[in-house]
């Protein structure tokens, strides 16, 4: 059995730099009201930093496409102080990250 990570960056919602569209062009409960806080490097190593088998990362350009690839080859894994500090750095854009919940929480559960 494998585990696979799927939408690392949270189609967006969790990336720094990344403006959100207007709320009624948006999906899911979760509302996208702000950029998010983390680079594409700090969402993949926090992911590939957990046991997972693959991830899939969806992309728009081949620009993007090539960054993936940069960061994955060049990946080590996050210690668990690291791996701390990028979940109090997302810790504000929690909310609009969980898009796909219903009722997702405002907040991360304590």
């Amino acid at each position: 059995m494998g585990i696979i990570g799927m939408k690392i960056p949270a189609r967006g919602r969790i990336l720094e730099g990344v403006q959100p569209p207007p709320p009624e062009q948006q999906r899911g409960t979760a509302k996208h009201d702000r950029p998010g806080t983390l680079t594409m490097r700090e969402a993949m190593r926090y992911t590939l930093s957990h046991p997972v088998s693959t991830v899939i990362i969806g992309v728009d350009t081949v620009a993007q496409l090539e960054e993936n690839v940069a960061i994955a080859r060049s990946f080590l894994p996050a210690s668990p102080a690291q791996l701390e500090a990028l979940e109090q750095k997302v810790k504000p854009v929690y909310g609009q990250a969980s898009w796909y919940k219903r009722d997702a929480p405002a907040n991360p559960p304590k």
